[in-house]
């Protein structure tokens, strides 16, 4: 099924229905799909009569899921919806490629979820993804680079790892002024640091160290306590640190879902670096994630905003079923299934800017969808069971999104990410990425 009904109006009729807000879903109720947008959502017995509906028993429909880390790629469009994300935030591309494919998603919505989207990595002096990134030695060179973005018409602004203080309070100065917010990945800048600064988020508790290592509840709460102060948000990406301390683990190779992955993306994880490398670099890792979890638990228990990305393309990260992988972390970590899946929805829509216009059923936003069968606020695993996908009314079932997918077999994976993962992978790379 991929219906081409972007202008008719039709009703929606799961078992349960949950909003992207509330404690649980409801039951007994349709949500009615104008064009592109949500008209209603009522009571089933009071349906117009003659209007066309669509059950979808024993499943639970919810917002479109989002996943706002994501380096995207020309050919992932198909997952990302066959796997119910509807919206993703690019947080690192080339900068005229990847306006381009806004747009071009924002008008054919078979081409894939929509796209929120940064520009280049903003970096220090070196830069580490040469294609991804573009180079800064000076607070005025950012500036300038913050300025360029912004008039591009890019979202959000990204900084990167090689950023140091006096680098990023220049870019961050420089986007507030313009309302932009900024989102970075920290290493020579602190997380203590860029709070003080006025960064809006940062990604993988990089730059966190007490999230990284053995800590006291006491300690946590002392870097908590700087971001609620500034209202910081984390993004934890905990499923990319889990695959890269894990890449050598046999049971990925076994994915079913790796389906839905190009081969060039495939052949790229397989001569991925950190696969031949000293053990104890894999090690870090994977001794790293009780930690990671530990410290997401607390924040969340406290209060911090927590989004919700992934780092597709990175080893292992199937695009948008990698969102329900992260998921799962989340839970693990011992966060109620319904928080996490908030994350997913109306609070990355939130942190997106979007929440106007996306993340939760209510009349008047887009009508962005999936139906899973099964009830996810109860068992997290069951997001995984698709049975079908709407964007922006327009409906998306797995059949039609792999054909869709299969016929970009045939070409290179257009984007930034996967040029930087080819030169990385073949050793052209003259400074070793930050992972």
């Amino acid at each position: 099924m991929d219906d081409d009904n972007r202008n008719s109006t039709y009703a929606l009729a799961a078992e349960r229905v949950w909003d992207g807000v509330s404690d649980e879903p409801r039951s007994g109720v349709a949500v009615v799909v104008k064009d592109r947008l949500i008209d209603a959502v009522l009571p089933v017995a009071e349906v117009p009569a003659g209007l066309a509906s669509v059950p979808l028993p024993d499943c639970t429909l919810l917002p479109g899921l989002m996943d706002a880390h994501v380096h995207y790629s020309s050919v992932m469009g198909p997952a990302f919806l066959a796997a119910g994300v509807t919206t993703v935030r690019d947080v690192g591309n080339d900068l005229a490629w990847i306006l381009g494919e806004r747009e071009r998603h924002a008008n054919d919505f078979a081409a894939g979820p929509a796209i929120l989207c940064c520009g280049h990595l903003l970096d220090g002096p070196r830069v580490y993804w040469p294609k991804l990134g573009r180079a800064h030695g000076s607070p005025g060179e950012i500036v300038e680079s913050v300025r360029r973005h912004v008039e591009a018409g890019v979202d959000q602004i990204k900084l990167y790892a090689g950023v140091d203080p006096p680098l990023l309070k220049a870019a961050v100065d420089a986007a507030h002024e313009s309302g932009k917010f900024v989102v970075a990945h920290l290493q020579a800048t602190t997380a203590e640091d860029a709070a003080r600064l006025g960064l809006d988020e940062f990604e993988h508790l990089a730059g966190c160290g007490v999230a990284w290592r053995a800590a006291s509840e006491v300690e946590d709460d002392l870097m908590i306590d700087q971001l609620l102060e500034r209202d910081v948000i984390i993004d934890p990406t905990l499923v990319v640190w889990d695959r890269l301390g894990r890449i050598l683990d046999r049971p990925f190779h076994h994915d079913a879902r790796r389906a839905w992955v190009h081969p060039r993306h495939l052949d790229i994880w397989q001569r991925y670096l950190s696969r031949f490398g000293p053990a104890e670099h894999r090690w870090r890792y994977q001794g790293a994630m009780v930690h990671l979890k530990r410290f997401l638990r607390r924040a969340h228990q406290r209060g911090v905003t927590v989004a919700l990305g992934t780092d597709t393309p990175f080893p292992h990260l199937v695009p948008g079923m990698s969102v329900h992988d992260e998921l799962a972390m989340y839970t693990d970590a011992g966060l109620p299934a319904v928080d996490a899946l908030r994350s997913a929805t109306s609070i990355n829509a939130r942190v997106l800017g979007i929440d106007d216009r996306a993340g939760s059923i209510r009349p008047g936003l887009r009508a962005d969808f999936v139906a899973v069968r099964g009830n996810p606020l109860e068992r997290i695993e069951d997001i995984e069971n698709v049975s079908c996908t709407v964007r922006e009314g327009r409906r998306f079932d797995q059949t039609g999104l792999m054909r869709d997918f299969r016929a970009t077999f045939d070409r290179e994976p257009d984007g930034a990410v996967t040029r930087d993962l080819m030169d990385y992978v073949d050793g052209k790379h003259v400074n070793r990425p930050v992972s």
